[in-house]
């Protein structure tokens, strides 16, 4: 889902909880994204949030809302209340419900959708953001070496499953490409260059923990809030998060970069938790 900056032209990407509005699921498949040998649904670039999210906007808070039947704050109330407190009062989405969704947006079966989900979910990325609030620490270099350790080893890992990763059938499920490229290498220095913003100097983090930020997809640099208290696993969870942005490219002509908002469907697909700002959780 965009952030508010991003929708202004910036062309962020975010992981952050949002309000959810009653509306019916068929506007949501109407404005699915369909890859274009342009490449027009390709993510931009400049800064790409990393909070706890439902991906894209009033597309896919259709969907959930329709999938859930949860009351849901009104837009005004909502949209208030995320600016103020987007990053603590997000609670995460039952996986049945995202599966309805994912199943909505990809023309599947729920049924279908999770099990793949069921097949496919990691430890590393399904977790609660920020975590438990006893658990919470303001975040350490220590913490980001050791979250750092982690999702390079995942990376690894899933690199040398080659296509039978289940990183790389989670993309290709989101994007509908015959073909795609994974640029691990590349994904895991981003990750080794992470680093903290201490002065608010690359963000205000109000409504994110991490975010990569970059004059191109390819210049992309990863940066993670240093004054918001998380968990080791939480951190850990962004930090896969945001390194999977930009790494599955197209092959055929056009631009090769995936749109945000397959990436993020990818994402949810792996157990990336969904998170929504409500009134009344379910």
């Amino acid at each position: 889902m965009a952030a508010r900056n991003a929708r202004a032209g910036k062309g962020a990407t975010s992981r952050r909880a949002t309000s959810t509005t009653k509306a019916g699921a068929k506007a949501a498949r109407a404005h699915t994204p369909k890859p274009s040998k342009s490449g027009s649904g390709a993510s931009a670039s400049g800064k790409r949030k990393q909070v706890p999210l439902w991906t894209d906007g009033e597309r896919v808070r259709d969907v959930v809302a329709a999938s859930s039947g949860t009351k849901m704050l009104k837009t005004e109330q909502a949209d208030a209340e995320c600016r103020s407190s987007v990053t603590e009062n997000a609670v995460p989405l039952s996986a049945d419900v995202v599966s309805k969704a994912l199943a909505e947006l990809l023309s599947r079966r729920p049924s279908n959708i999770r099990s793949l989900m069921q097949r496919w979910e990691k430890v590393i990325l399904n977790t609660a953001i920020p975590g438990p609030t006893m658990f919470r620490q303001m975040p350490t270099k220590e913490m980001l070496a050791s979250a750092t350790r982690k999702v390079l080893k995942f990376y690894a890992q899933e690199e040398a499953l080659g296509e039978e990763s289940h990183v790389a059938k989670a993309f290709y499920v989101a994007s509908g490409e015959k073909k795609l490229r994974f640029d691990w290498p590349i994904a895991m220095a981003r990750i080794k260059r992470a680093s903290f913003d201490m002065h608010q100097e690359i963000d205000d983090w109000e409504e994110c923990f991490a975010m990569g930020s970059g004059e191109t997809n390819s210049t992309i640099e990863i940066y993670v809030c240093g004054t918001k208290a998380i968990t080791l696993s939480a951190l850990t969870s962004v930090l896969c998060h945001e390194g999977l942005h930009n790494m599955a490219r197209r092959v055929r002509p056009g631009n090769s970069y995936l749109a945000e908002d397959m990436e993020h469907i990818a994402m949810a697909l792996l157990g990336d938790p969904q998170l929504v700002h409500v009134s009344d959780a379910p």
